[in-house]
């Protein structure tokens, strides 16, 4: 078929390109070519999704208020499994210490793939509940292991940049886990009140199960606010919600049985 040239013609006195039906054509061919190449990109990263979780156990997840959130261990496992490098970004960690000697670690961190990297970012503070909550109030700076602070800052910065690599990773909810064979009744967990961010608000009594008033320790609340829509239930009463669920959605919960209530 010969290729027809593009004309410019008058059309209500403006001067304009005529497309041939020869430049459509390949334009649709284009749109056909873009739709597989993105088809072909989504599918590559759910194998790399799937590879992902299968290199991880529950000992490398934790659920803080009922989402898992990758540990150290895991982003190593991930990380070597893809081949990815980090590297501390130039001028990072930094500290930031308030006026009651509470510190704050900020790091930045550069995973490496084979052509590029990406930078993740990722900060801790020893005002965080995880760090600082006791039963009897708050801990003073020198009460808290400052290492541990560190740590913890630069093992978000390295989950962030895996999550950047791996978009998949973000915002995952416990079912995802559950289906690539991980038992997240074994995930340790911490659950904190409604309202409240990075950790848990006051100590092991504050949490109730709503159902039944019962005390719940912050392993059984998280799995529950993780598997009742933010719900706080002790097992007994899982156990009555998950048949509830069932019953009116056919929808299978496992109930916590972890037997650390």
């Amino acid at each position: 078929m010969n290729q027809e040239e593009n004309k410019v013609v008058v059309v209500d006195g403006e001067p304009r390109q005529e497309t041939s039906i020869t430049n459509i054509t390949e334009k649709g061919d284009d749109i056909i070519l873009l739709a597989e190449q993105a088809e072909a990109k989504v599918n590559a990263l759910k194998k790399v999704m799937t590879a992902a979780l299968s290199v991880t156990s529950h000992h490398d997840w934790v659920l803080i208020g009922g989402k898992p959130y990758l540990q150290e261990s895991g982003c190593t496992k991930v990380a070597n499994l893809l081949g990815i490098s980090f590297e501390i970004a130039p001028g990072f960690p930094t500290v930031e210490t308030d006026s009651m000697g509470y510190k704050t670690y900020t790091y930045r961190v550069r995973a490496f793939g084979k052509n590029t990297y990406v930078e993740g970012e990722g900060q801790r503070s020893m005002r965080d509940d995880f760090f600082s909550k006791k039963k009897d109030g708050m801990k003073r700076p020198e009460e808290i292991n400052d290492r541990d602070v560190r740590i913890a800052a630069l093992t978000n910065a390295k989950a962030n940049a895996i999550k950047s690599i791996i978009p998949g990773l973000k915002n995952l909810e416990d079912k995802t886990l559950a289906d690539a064979g991980i038992d997240t009744s074994k995930i340790a967990g911490f659950a904190f009140k409604t309202g409240s961010e990075g950790g848990r608000t006051g100590n092991e009594e504050e949490f109730v199960c709503e159902g039944c008033g019962k005390k719940v320790t912050s392993k059984v609340a998280s799995y529950s606010q993780s598997k009742f829509s933010g719900h706080v239930y002790c097992m007994d009463c899982q156990v009555k919600a998950a048949n509830t669920k069932k019953k009116y959605t056919g929808e299978v919960v496992e109930p916590y049985s972890g037997g650390d209530e």
